[in-house]
């Protein structure tokens, strides 16, 4: 004779059924937010990245074009010195022949 099959056989199948889609569904959704969390830390890093570039090539404009002020000014500097070495050379030569440098002021 047959094995009869439990008169709720049809519900409890169902019911694994339902189940098995249930855990399917929960296991895509928290794939769903596991995606989303690395897709947000991956932007996060890229971005903080690209921002730490920026920060970091401001810095070094900004200490370039100090040290590029600093080089004139001592360039400025020393081209006086130059111009005054070479006036008081001009005028020492210039006493030597008996002559004398009239500045007007």
């Amino acid at each position: 004779m047959a094995s009869k099959l439990p008169p709720d056989f049809v519900i409890r199948r169902a019911v694994k059924i339902k189940n098995k889609y249930g855990e399917a569904d929960a296991y895509s959704k928290e794939l769903v937010k596991t995606a989303g969390a690395t897709k947000w830390f991956e932007s996060k890093v890229k971005y903080d990245f690209e921002d730490n570039m920026k920060r970091e090539d401001a810095a070094i404009n900004a200490e370039l074009e100090i040290a590029n002020k600093e080089l004139k000014r001592r360039r400025k500097h020393r081209m006086k010195l130059l111009y005054e070495n070479e006036a008081r050379t001009y005028e020492a030569e210039l006493r030597e022949l008996g002559l004398a440098v009239i500045r007007r002021m």
